[in-house]
C-alpha cells in the first residue's frame, strides 16, 4: 500500500506544480504586493487545514507579515491585506461564506486553496482559487473504497509553492 500511496502522492504534487503554476504565480504577486505595502497576510484553515496556518506562523519558513485570522480580525482588515484560506474542498460552504464575508467587509485580496470536487462558482468568493487536486483517497481497496486522502499534505505543498514564489518575487523586487 505504501508504494502505491507514494507513487500517487508524487503524481498529485506534480499535477499541482504543473497545472496550478499560473494561479500560484498570480497569488504570490498579490501576497508580495501585500508585504511590500506593509499589509498583513492572514491565514485561516478549516479543519485539518489548520496545518497551513501553523506552518505559516510557526514553521521553519514562516510567511512574512503573517497572522492567524480570528473573528475579531474582521474589523481590522485593510484593503492592502490578503487572506489565505485553506479548506479540504474549495466549495466547502463554511469556507466560501468566510471568503465572501472578508471580501464584503474589507475588499482585500482573498486566496482560496482546496480540492475541486465539481465545478463551483467561486468568482465572488476569492480573487484566486488554487486547486490542491486532493479530492479522494489515493489507495484503492478491493471493496472499491479508498484510503490515504492527502488533503493536508497537498495544502502544505501549495503553501510552500506560495511561500517560495512570493519570496522569489520579493527578492527580485528588493534587488531592483
Amino acid at each position: 500500500m505504501l508504494k502505491i500511496f507514494s507513487t500517487q502522492v508524487a503524481g498529485l504534487l506534480k499535477s499541482i506544480s504543473d497545472k496550478e503554476e499560473q494561479s500560484i504565480e498570480e497569488a504570490s504577486r498579490l501576497l508580495a504586493q501585500t508585504v511590500l505595502s506593509e499589509g498583513t497576510v492572514y491565514f485561516n484553515g478549516f479543519g485539518e487545514m489548520g496545518a497551513v496556518v501553523s506552518e505559516a506562523l510557526y514553521g521553519e519558513n514562516q510567511f512574512r507579515q503573517a497572522a492567524e485570522f480570528s473573528d475579531t480580525k474582521f474589523e481590522e482588515l485593510l484593503t492592502i491585506d490578503s487572506v489565505v484560506v485553506a479548506s479540504r474542498f474549495v466549495d466547502d460552504e463554511e469556507a466560501v461564506e468566510f471568503c465572501a464575508k472578508v471580501r464584503e467587509i474589507a475588499d482585500c485580496h482573498v486566496i482560496l486553496m482546496g480540492g475541486y470536487r465539481k465545478e463551483a462558482d467561486l468568482e465572488k468568493a476569492a480573487d484566486i482559487v488554487i486547486d490542491t487536486k486532493a479530492v479522494r483517497g489515493l489507495v484503492p481497496l478491493d471493496d472499491g473504497s479508498r484510503l490515504g486522502f492527502p488533503s493536508g499534505l497537498a495544502a502544505l505543498f501549495v503553501y510552500y509553492a506560495l511561500f517560495l514564489t512570493t519570496e522569489e518575487i520579493l527578492e527580485d523586487f528588493i534587488e531592483e
